[in-house]
């Protein structure tokens, strides 16, 4: 028989503070895929082909949509919460030094996913035991 993990205890100030970034970095990824959709030539600086604007713009959806999950997981204080926060802050990571290569300012995508680490990471064991 399976264990189910579930919550025993309320989001922590530092889950909420992980929340509400992965709230704003997801929004913010979906608002600009959809205007680099609807934008000739897309959002960058530079001239790519459109197949790389193409697979900025479905990674930028993919990662704002799982975002938005891992935030809910995480809010509930779901062991799954906390893994798919810690997944989508290493894709979003490997995304963005590849989006550092096309674009200087995808620097700026590492800033969340990095802070996220730091802070789950370093209070594994504590939130890991408030999760079960």
């Amino acid at each position: 028989m399976k264990k189910e993990i579930h919550s025993s205890g309320k989001p922590t100030r530092s889950i909420i503070f992980v929340a509400l970034l992965w709230m704003l970095q997801s929004a913010g990824r979906i608002v600009l895929g959809y205007l680099s959709t609807i934008t000739p030539g897309g959002l960058l600086d530079v001239e790519v082909a459109q197949i790389t604007i193409q697979t900025i713009n479905t990674m930028f959806f993919l990662l704002g949509i799982l975002g938005f999950i891992a935030v809910v997981g995480l809010l509930m204080m779901r062991g799954w919460g906390f893994w798919a926060t810690v997944f989508v802050s290493v894709l979003t990571i490997l995304f963005d030094i590849w989006g550092v290569t096309i674009q200087f300012t995808a620097a700026m995508g590492f800033v969340v996913p990095v802070i996220s680490l730091l802070i789950l990471l370093a209070k594994k064991s504590q939130l890991q035991e408030s999760m079960k």
